[in-house]
């Protein structure tokens, strides 16, 4: 067994289930100060090092929010099984719809601010719609709750046809956007304000309610082999998605060619390409980036 299995267990052994779990905690802290972190560094730098900006917001803005959407999702699971002896299905189905609601309804709040800021003009009601991090929360804590009622394989399989198929599905639809009811499916699934898109971002729900699950059980058992088998599993799954997410094959708007995920920043995916940045809003971050007083062009990033 190696040392960092030991360490692993160490830190798990005689976790209470009843209380809350203070690494789950401390990692949602840790992301949402990423999360904090990448909206404030702009200020921090002036126009010769604003290329750092856009450096680092390219890792925290996917690493902040991926990880608190994962954890967030993650804590139903252990909010179900704390509750059940005490509590009925009913009870413990409200209070997920409240919890989930309220996130849900001070993310329509910030969703017209945020469009001012980026100076993008859209008329109301429709500029309360956009998938923003709160938004997507919140919609993930209801999701998380009918997303257990499948088996663990299902959420599995559904959860990689959602990462696979979903930039194929968002390229089509935007392709036919202007024809009716394909619009409104954009705008459900897209939304004017696209930080985090329905589509793929549903499936981290599925993946981790799995994770949740696995965590709980194991937590359970409580010997020194089950939560060897858990690191296992989390190392396992970790390095393959992680794979998935490089070698990806992404099709772009056009549908004529295909590249992998680790090639889709380059300069003939670049803004005033084929990829539009009101539907992939982080993809402003290239011109940024390049943006250097050394005159430097990042691999993979050069305009």
């Amino acid at each position: 067994m190696s040392t960092l299995e030991e360490n692993y267990i160490h830190n798990s052994e005689e976790v209470p289930t009843k209380k809350r779990i203070a690494s789950i905690d401390f990692v949602k802290g840790l992301a949402l100060a990423v999360i904090i972190w990448a909206h404030a560094a702009l200020s921090w730098f002036d126009n010769d090092w604003r290329y750092i900006y856009g450096w680092l917001f390219s890792f925290m803005d996917f690493i902040g929010p991926s990880l608190f959407v994962f954890l967030s999702a993650l804590s139903v699971v252990f909010s179900i099984k704390r509750k059940k002896i005490a509590s009925s299905d009913k009870v413990i189905r409200n209070r997920i719809f409240t919890r989930g609601l309220v996130i849900i309804f001070i993310g329509v709040i910030f969703n017209p601010i945020s469009l001012y800021v980026e100076g993008n003009t859209v008329s109301f009601p429709a500029n309360l719609w956009g998938w923003n991090i709160l938004m997507f929360i919140g919609f993930s804590q209801i999701f998380s709750y009918y997303a257990l009622k499948f088996s663990k394989i299902t959420r599995a399989i559904l959860g990689f046809i959602v990462i696979f198929f979903s930039p194929l599905i968002r390229e089509i639809i935007f392709q036919f956007k202007d024809l009716i009811g394909v619009n409104i499916l954009h705008f459900i699934i897209t939304s004017p304000l696209p930080q985090v898109p329905f589509l793929p971002w549903i499936a981290v729900c599925f993946i981790s309610t799995i994770f949740g699950e696995y965590l709980s059980e194991t937590m359970m058992k409580g010997t020194k082999e089950a939560y060897i088998r858990l690191f296992r599993i989390f190392a396992f799954y970790g390095v393959a998605l992680v794979l998935t997410g490089l070698f990806i094959w992404i099709p772009r708007l056009g549908l004529d060619q295909w590249e992998p995920g680790w090639l889709i920043v380059n300069p003939t995916t670049s803004p005033g390409g084929t990829v539009v940045s009101t539907e992939y809003l982080h993809i402003n971050l290239i011109e940024l980036t390049s943006n250097n007083v050394f005159n430097y062009q990042f691999p993979g990033m050069a305009m």
